[in-house]
C-alpha cells in the first residue's frame, strides 16, 4: 500500500511538468509543451515584450508579469486572456482557416497579443478615484476582475489592436459591412445590448467586438484616454457590487453614456446613408445562411445556417436539413457529394479534418485524421487539396488520393495560405498573407505565381474611421494603414477567378479575367460579401443583411478596375510563362517595400519548466461557516488556493472546526484536495485525464473522519458529443465507525448545446451517478435538434439521499421525475444593461416514487427569472414548489 501511494504522489508532481518549457523575457514568460516550438515561443516573446512596452504606461504603473500558454491542440484560430489568479494568455492556432480576422497587420500574431495583453492590462487596473490603492487582504477573490460592460471590455482591446498596428477591426471590411446593415436596420441593437455577455440575437459575440471598437474609438477621439482610466477608477469604486458603467462614465466625463451612444449611433447612420446611395439590392434566396456552393449542374445550392448544412433548389422548394456542422468552405465534389473541411472536438483539444457528405442520406464520412488539415477543396480524379496547418511550422499544401497524400508546396517563412480553390481542369488557386497583405496566386510545379501586387482602384463611398482621430492622437505613433486582403478565390471557368476584396470599405466581388487582362468590380452592398459561388451564368453569394448573413442570387454589373498589365498590376496575358519564371510584382504607386524597423530585441532565454514557483498560494477564501450550540458557538473553514502556470496543477488546503463534530478538540480538523487536470501528454497524445486527491481529517456525518480518496477525472470530446466522469474511493477512520471505504463517482454523456444559464438548447444527454451514502441514479434530458422554447426531460434517482440537483428535500427508494421547461423572452433592462431580465422559465413537473410505504406521486411547478447581472453574471434565480404528500417549496438557482 505504502508503494502505491508513493507512485501516485510521483504521478501528480511529476507527470505533465516533464513536457512543457519556458521562454522567458524581463516581463513574459512563454509556456510551451513541445521542443520543437521553441523558436515560435522566442518571436512571441520579444512580440508580447514589444505590445507591452506601448500598452503598459496607457494603464499606470507598469505592466505585471504575464504568462503566455501556447496550447497546439486546438486547430482554430483564438486565444484568451485572464488575470485570475494572475495574468495569462492562451494562444492557439497562429493563424485563421479562412475569415475571421483582419488580416492587415505585418504580425498576426503581434495583432493578438496586442489584444490580449489589452484584457490583462485592463482588467488588472485596480486603481480607485484619486490613484488610490484598494485595501487587500490576500482573498481569491480580490485576484478576480471587475467586468465592465462586453463593449467596453472587447472595445477597448479592439481599439488598441487597431491603434497600435497596421490592421485590426476598426476600419475592417466586416465591421463596416456589419455596422451600415445595422444602423440602417429596423431594429439595432442598443446600448443594454452591446453591454451583456449574454446577448444572443445577431449580431451576437461580433456585437461587443465590433461595435465596441467604434464606440471606444469614438469616446476616446472625442474625450481622451484618460476619461476611459477615471470611468474605470469610478467603476472600481465600490467595495462589493459595481456601480452602473453609465454612471461611472457621467461622474468621469459628464457626459451621460446614453448620449455619447446616440451621438455615435447618428454619426454611424450618416456614414452607412454613403454606402447605401450607392449599393444595389439583391434577390434574397435564403434568409439566413453563409458559405453557399452551387452544384455541378447549377440545379442546387449547398449553404451553412445556425449551425446547418442544408441543400435545396436555386430556383424553389424548401431547404433539406443534412446534418449539424459549421464547414470552413463547402465544395460540391459531384452531383451527390459535398466535400469541406471543418472542426473536431476530440478529447480536449480541437482538430481541424476533411469529410465527405452525401446529400441523399446525410452521411457524413471523415476523410483526414490528424493532419491539421484546414480548408479543404475537390480536385480532378475524386482527390481533393488541403492545407497542413500547425503551430510552430510552415503552412502545406496537399493533395490527398485515395490513400495516398503528398505535399505540393510549402510557404516560406511570412507567407501563410488563408483560401483555396481548384478550377474543374486542376488549376490551384491560393488567397495567401505575407506581411499585411492578401494576395492571390497560382500553384505550378511546386511555386507560387502571385498574380497581381497592390491595391485595386477603388474607393470606399466614405472614409474609414481612423484609431489616431482627435485625442487618440496622444497614444503614441500610428502605424501607416497599406494592407489589403483579396480573398476567397473562386474558378469561374480555367480563365476567369472570382474573388472578394477590402478596397471598396466592404467586402465586394471581384474578377480577374486572365484572356482580356482585365479586374472587373462585379457588385456593390450595403454589407458586403463573405463567400460567393458561380455555376456558368449562375452567381449566389452570402451578403451580410440585417439579421446576419443570407443568400443571395448577384446580377452582376461588371466595372473594370485595373488591367493585369498595367502599371499597378502585372501578370501573364496570353501564353503562360515557363514553370519558375520570375513574375514582377509592383505594390501601389510603385513604391518599394521596406523593412521593417526592429527596436533591440530583449534577450530571451529557454528552461526546463518546474510548476513549484507558480504553486505559491494566490489567496484565501472562507468555504465554512456554520452555527454551534456550544463554544464557541459557530463552526468556521477557511481555504488557501494554489494554480500553475499551465493550469494542469491545483490544490485547496482546507483548515477549519466545528464544535458539533467529535472525534477532535473543537472538532478540528484539515484537508488538502489536490489535483493533476486535464491536457496531460500521454504517450505523445493529449488525453483529457485527471488525477485527484483528498487527505487528512474532514467532516464525515457527525465526527471528523480521518482518511485519503485518491481518483480519476475526465472531461472531453468525441466530435459532437461529450462526456463528464469522476471516481473517488479510499480508507476513512474514525472513532465512532472505525475503518471503511468511502466512495463516490458519476458519468455523464450527451450531445448537446447550453445556453449562458445552463439550460439544454438542443441535443441531449444521460448519465448515472452512485456512491456510499450518496444517492444513486440516472438523470437524462431531451431537447428538439433545433433550438426552440420546448425542452423535456427526466431522471430517475434513488438512495437514502435526495439526489445532488432539485427534488423534495426527502428520502426515497426509487423516484422517476419528469419535466417541460417552455420559456418567454420579455427582455427587461436597465439603460446600460447593468441588471437584465433576458427571460422568464416555466417548469411544471410529475414525480412517481416507491418506498417502504409502497407507490406515491407528486406534482410541482417551476417559475425561473434568467437574468443578468453586473452585465457578465447569468443568474438563473427561481422558485419551485407542489404536493407530494403534503405541500412544499424552496428557492432555486436554476433548473436541471
Amino acid at each position: 500500500m505504502k508503494q502505491a501511494w508513493t507512485l501516485l504522489a510521483l504521478l501528480l508532481l511529476a507527470w505533465p511538468a516533464q513536457a512543457w518549457q519556458v521562454a522567458e523575457g524581463p516581463r513574459v514568460r512563454v509556456l510551451y509543451p513541445r521542443p520543437e516550438l521553441a523558436s515560435y515561443a522566442t518571436g512571441l516573446v520579444r512580440e508580447a515584450e514589444a505590445a507591452l512596452d506601448v500598452l503598459a504606461p496607457l494603464f499606470g504603473d507598469g505592466a505585471q508579469p504575464v504568462v503566455v500558454r501556447l496550447n497546439p491542440t486546438v486547430d482554430w484560430f483564438n486565444a484568451y486572456a485572464t488575470t485570475f489568479p494572475r495574468p495569462t494568455v492562451e494562444l492557439l492556432a497562429p493563424l485563421p482557416a479562412g475569415d475571421l480576422i483582419d488580416l492587415r497587420s505585418a504580425s498576426v500574431s503581434y495583432l493578438l497579443l496586442v489584444h490580449e495583453l489589452t484584457h490583462t492590462q485592463q482588467l488588472g487596473f485596480d486603481e480607485l478615484p484619486g490613484g488610490r490603492k484598494p485595501l487587500r487582504l490576500g482573498l481569491a477573490s480580490e485576484r478576480m476582475p471587475r467586468m465592465p460592460p462586453a463593449w467596453f471590455t472587447e472595445g477597448v482591446a479592439t481599439f488598441m489592436e487597431s491603434r497600435f498596428t497596421a490592421g485590426g477591426r476598426l476600419d475592417w471590411a466586416l465591421t463596416q459591412g456589419l455596422i451600415n446593415t445595422l444602423m440602417l436596420g429596423d431594429d439595432p441593437p442598443d446600448l443594454a445590448d452591446v453591454s451583456l455577455y449574454t446577448y444572443r440575437d445577431w449580431p451576437g459575440g461580433l456585437g461587443k467586438y465590433l461595435l465596441g471598437v467604434r464606440f471606444v474609438q469614438f469616446l476616446v477621439e472625442r474625450y481622451g484616454w484618460e476619461a476611459v482610466l477615471e470611468t474605470l477608477r469610478q467603476y472600481n469604486a465600490r467595495l462589493l457590487v459595481p456601480p452602473p458603467f453609465a454612471a461611472a462614465w457621467e461622474r468621469a466625463s459628464g457626459v451621460p453614456l446614453a448620449q455619447a451612444w446616440e451621438a455615435w449611433t447618428a454619426s454611424e447612420r450618416e456614414h452607412a446613408r454613403a454606402y447605401a446611395d450607392a449599393a444595389d439590392r439583391y434577390p434574397v434566396l435564403a434568409d439566413e445562411g453563409t458559405t453557399p456552393a452551387l452544384s455541378p449542374d447549377g440545379d442546387r445550392i449547398a449553404y451553412a445556417s445556425k449551425g446547418w448544412i442544408l441543400v435545396r433548389g436555386l430556383r424553389a422548394g424548401p431547404p433539406k436539413r443534412l446534418v449539424p456542422a459549421r464547414p470552413q468552405r463547402l465544395w460540391w465534389r459531384d452531383e451527390r457529394t459535398l466535400l469541406y473541411s471543418r472542426y473536431v472536438r476530440e478529447g480536449d483539444g480541437v482538430a481541424s479534418d476533411v469529410f465527405l457528405l452525401d446529400v441523399d442520406s446525410g452521411r457524413e464520412t471523415r476523410l483526414t485524421r490528424g493532419l491539421h488539415a484546414r480548408l479543404a477543396a475537390p480536385a480532378p480524379g475524386g482527390c481533393f487539396y488541403f492545407v497542413q496547418g500547425r503551430m510552430g511550422a510552415p503552412a502545406r499544401l496537399r493533395l490527398s488520393c485515395g490513400e495516398a497524400n503528398r505535399t505540393v508546396w510549402e510557404a516560406a517563412a511570412g507567407e501563410q495560405p488563408v483560401g483555396l480553390a481548384v478550377s474543374p481542369g486542376g488549376q490551384v488557386a491560393l488567397a495567401v498573407w505575407r506581411e499585411g497583405r492578401v494576395d492571390l496566386a497560382l500553384v505550378e510545379d511546386g511555386e507560387l505565381r502571385y498574380l497581381a501586387e497592390g491595391r485595386l482602384q477603388v474607393e470606399p463611398p466614405a472614409p474609414p474611421p481612423s484609431p489616431c482621430a482627435g485625442k487618440a492622437a496622444g497614444l503614441g505613433p500610428c502605424p501607416a494603414r497599406a494592407g489589403y486582403q483579396h480573398l476567397d478565390p473562386h474558378w469561374a471557368d480555367e480563365d476567369t477567378l472570382l474573388f472578394r476584396a477590402d478596397e471598396a470599405g466592404v467586402y465586394e466581388l471581384y474578377r480577374f479575367g486572365f484572356k482580356g487582362g482585365q479586374i472587373d468590380r462585379l457588385t456593390r452592398s450595403l454589407g458586403g460579401f463573405t463567400a460567393a459561388t458561380v455555376r456558368g451564368e449562375a452567381l449566389v453569394a452570402a451578403e451580410l443583411g440585417p439579421e446576419g448573413p443570407r443568400i443571395v442570387r448577384v446580377e452582376a454589373t461588371p466595372e473594370p478596375v485595373g488591367r493585369l498589365t498595367g502599371a499597378r498590376y502585372l501578370l501573364f496575358v496570353g501564353d503562360r510563362p515557363a514553370p519558375g519564371a520570375v513574375m514582377p510584382l509592383q505594390p501601389l504607386g510603385g513604391t518599394p517595400r521596406r523593412p521593417l524597423t526592429k527596436p533591440p530585441q530583449p534577450a530571451v532565454q529557454h528552461r526546463r519548466y518546474a510548476p513549484w514557483a507558480s504553486l505559491a498560494p494566490y489567496g484565501w477564501m472562507p468555504t465554512g461557516l456554520s452555527p454551534a450550540a456550544t463554544p464557541p458557538y459557530f463552526g468556521l473553514e477557511v481555504s488557501l488556493y494554489g494554480l500553475d502556470d499551465t493550469g494542469v496543477y491545483s490544490y485547496r488546503a482546507a483548515l477549519g472546526f466545528d464544535p458539533r463534530l467529535g472525534g477532535a478538540p473543537l472538532g478540528a480538523y484539515a484537508y488538502v484536495q489536490a489535483g493533476v487536470g486535464a491536457g496531460v501528454d500521454l504517450a505523445g497524445s493529449t488525453s483529457p485525464l485527471g488525477l485527484t486527491l483528498r487527505a487528512g481529517a474532514w467532516p464525515a456525518g457527525s465526527e471528523v473522519g480521518f482518511g485519503a480518496l485518491p481518483g480519476l477525472a475526465s472531461a472531453g470530446y468525441w466530435d459532437r458529443w461529450n462526456w463528464h466522469a469522476a471516481v473517488e474511493a479510499g480508507p476513512v477512520w474514525s472513532a465512532t465507525r472505525g475503518w471503511w471505504v468511502e466512495g463516490r463517482g458519476f458519468v455523464r454523456s450527451g450531445r448537446e448545446e447550453r445556453d449562458p444559464w445552463g439550460y439544454l438548447k438542443r441535443g441531449f444527454y444521460a448519465g448515472a451517478y452512485a456512491g456510499r451514502g450518496y444517492a444513486w441514479g440516472l438523470a437524462g434530458a431531451a431537447a428538439a435538434p433545433w433550438e426552440a422554447p420546448l425542452v423535456l426531460e427526466g431522471r430517475v434517482y434513488g438512495g437514502r439521499n435526495p439526489p445532488p440537483l432539485s427534488g423534495p428535500l426527502v428520502a426515497r427508494d426509487l423516484t422517476l421525475e419528469g419535466r417541460v421547461r417552455y420559456r418567454f423572452e420579455p427582455e427587461l433592462r436597465s439603460q446600460d444593461g447593468w441588471l437584465a431580465l433576458e427571460r422568464v422559465t416555466l417548469a411544471p413537473g410529475l414525480r412517481v416514487h416507491r418506498d417502504a410505504a409502497g407507490w406515491g406521486y407528486g406534482a410541482e411547478l417551476g417559475l425561473y427569472a434568467d437574468g443578468t447581472l453586473f452585465y457578465f453574471m447569468p443568474l438563473p434565480l427561481g422558485v419551485r414548489g407542489g404536493w407530494d404528500g403534503g405541500w412544499w417549496w424552496r428557492l432555486e438557482l436554476g433548473a436541471w
